[in-house]
């Protein structure tokens, strides 16, 4: 056992609570497909994962590194988000692009990205020193606000393993690699469909307007929805082999955009691109030199970067 059970305890019950809203979402009952934390990773068939949907019995499983993991990840994401959006706001629009040392807020992002891919790793016996200790009951700042990111992050997840129940994917799994990358994508586009809601954004609205409430609601949903997608695009950025059972991160993340069908002036697809190029290139300025059109431009543009830096990696 880790320490990473006693320090996530206060988490328990708002990730119960996260569990309960996803089942009743996809018309589960949480009694019948349980959830288990556990405190090492599941594999079968030589694919392991920190989280999982279990035919026998019927369960989603998760692990704590996997919890603390898309935590650490979520609060780097709150961080990196923020700095960069109040730099984006604060340039002038006819000067050229401003720096954005890695400092501060920012800094303590990167480090956090890097937090993640260990807590996902490694058993942790002792926590680092130089990263804040998890606050289940923060109420401002960036812990705050990472919490949530969390939470909402963990929802997308878990109702993606819950959609593998629903649409009886165990049933239909096959030897046919194509055929399970499939079931995948279906499962990705249940739990975005379920998570998006009747959310949706005004496409009347004139760019730069501020959005309604209910877009604004779209907004932080997804914005959730890309934290869970990124969170496993960055074991993509390392040492990787083809899978057999999963689609590579940027055709899902390409699902993900698609379904839920954001304005041009999304601010949660401009923070994913963000989030794109700190894991890309984390000492390049920021914003970029070529700024695109439109924040639906820049997620498309993220998504290609994803593609050509996995692609262009040699091991």
């Amino acid at each position: 056992m880790t320490i990473l059970p006693s320090i996530f305890a206060a988490f328990l019950e708002p990730i119960k609570l996260v569990y309960v809203g996803a089942c009743t979402d996809l018309g589960t009952d949480p009694t019948e497909i349980g959830l288990a934390v556990e405190d090492l990773s599941f594999n079968k068939g030589g694919y392991e994962g920190e989280f999982a949907a279990v035919e026998q019995p019927p369960q989603v499983r998760i692990t704590w590194n996997g919890l603390a993991s898309l935590w650490a990840f979520s609060q780097a994401a709150a961080r990196v988000a923020r700095a960069m959006f109040e730099a984006q706001r604060a340039a002038d629009p006819e000067g050229p692009p401003p720096e954005l040392p890695i400092e501060g807020d920012l800094k303590m992002g990167v480090d956090m990205f890097e937090l993640s891919v260990r807590l996902a790793r490694h058993r942790f016996d002792s926590w680092v020193d130089w990263a804040p200790k998890p606050d289940a009951l923060a109420k401002s700042g960036g812990d705050a606000e990472g919490n949530q990111l969390f939470l909402g992050a963990l929802g997308w997840i878990i109702r993606h393993e819950l959609a593998h129940h629903v649409l009886r994917h165990h049933a239909r799994r096959s030897i046919i690699p194509d055929e399970n990358k499939a079931q995948e994508l279906e499962a990705d586009d249940q739990a975005t469909r379920q998570m998006k809601g009747s959310y949706k954004a005004d496409q009347g609205r004139a760019y730069g307007v501020r959005p309604s409430p209910n877009e604004m609601e779209l907004e932080r949903r997804a914005l959730a929805m890309f934290v869970g997608m990124i969170w496993v695009v960055q074991f993509e950025l390392g040492p990787h082999g083809e899978s057999a059972t999963h689609p590579d991160s940027a055709r899902r993340l390409r699902g993900l955009v698609d379904s839920l069908a954001l304005s041009p002036d999304s601010f949660a697809a401009e923070i994913l691109s963000y989030l794109v190029k700190v894991l890309i290139d984390p000492e390049g300025d920021w914003p970029a030199d070529t700024e695109e059109a439109t924040s639906g431009d820049a997620a498309i543009n993220a998504m290609v970067m994803i593609t050509r830096h996995i692609n262009a990696q040699t091991w």
